[in-house]
């Protein structure tokens, strides 16, 4: 995929409810920009805003903050806010192919995002824009990136056992229920990467295959005799989340 020249845009640090506070400048591409006070270290003095064009006579709003990336839509002859196209963030990070334009953002549980655009139909190239940094001092808040990538899957897997099968940026994890009253089977414990395997005390086999990698399975048998291994797949983490 071809890359053309980015555009210029300016990219200002916001208060929220409150007014500009410059203090630094700072590189963000080949963009300037202003931040806050450092003296503050709450979101608000670490949300970064960066106005952009993208074509069409189409400008975008991109937003930086510790709780992620997000992206607004506006007319850039009245400045006017194209609602139709919604808010692009972490939930929703691509414009459904009704929208007319290309817009999605790439890496969104990342430290640097980037906006992946296309104005033009046909044989049009796409633009890559990046998000503005965020202030020294300031990251994105990696528990909340752990609590919106984290899927649970609830698998019968025989025997009147319920495998809650569990994805999230740390790598699978299972635990395993009663069917029945969805009380905690604590004898059996918890498989994660440290300990994939159930031992051969437990009276099933319970293995997660693959916990280093993006696709693990659960391979599962519940009854003895010649009855073979039956193989779960875990939930998939939603598009863009990380895996440590």
């Amino acid at each position: 995929m071809r890359r053309r020249a980015l555009r210029t845009g300016l990219a200002v640090a916001v208060l929220a409810g409150s007014a500009l506070a410059p203090t630094t400048a700072f590189a963000a591409g080949s963009h300037s920009a202003r931040t806050a006070s450092s003296a503050d270290p709450s979101t608000a003095r670490c949300t970064v805003v960066k106005e952009d064009s993208v074509g069409a006579g189409t400008g975008i709003r991109m937003t930086m903050s510790p709780q992620g990336p997000s992206v607004t839509f506006f007319d850039e002859g009245d400045r006017s806010p194209i609602t139709r196209l919604g808010t692009l963030d972490r939930s929703r990070p691509a414009l459904p192919q009704s929208a007319g334009i290309e817009e999605e953002i790439l890496s969104p549980y990342g430290s640097a995002p980037q906006l992946l655009t296309k104005t033009q139909g046909g044989a049009a190239q796409y633009d890559l824009v990046a998000f503005p940094r965020m202030p020294k001092g300031c990251s994105v808040d990696k528990a909340l990136v752990i609590e919106q990538c984290t899927v649970v899957k609830r698998q019968d897997i025989g025997a009147g056992t319920e495998a809650r099968m569990t994805t999230s940026p740390n790598g699978p994890s299972v635990e395993f229920y009663d069917w029945a009253d969805s009380s905690r089977i604590t004898r059996l414990g918890t498989l994660d990467r440290a300990h994939p395997k159930l031992p051969d005390s437990a009276g099933i086999y319970e293995e997660i295959e693959g916990p280093e990698s993006w696709t693990p399975r659960l391979k599962s048998k519940t009854e003895g005799g010649s009855i073979g291994y039956v193989f779960f797949d875990f939930a998939k983490m939603p598009k863009g989340c990380p895996l440590h």
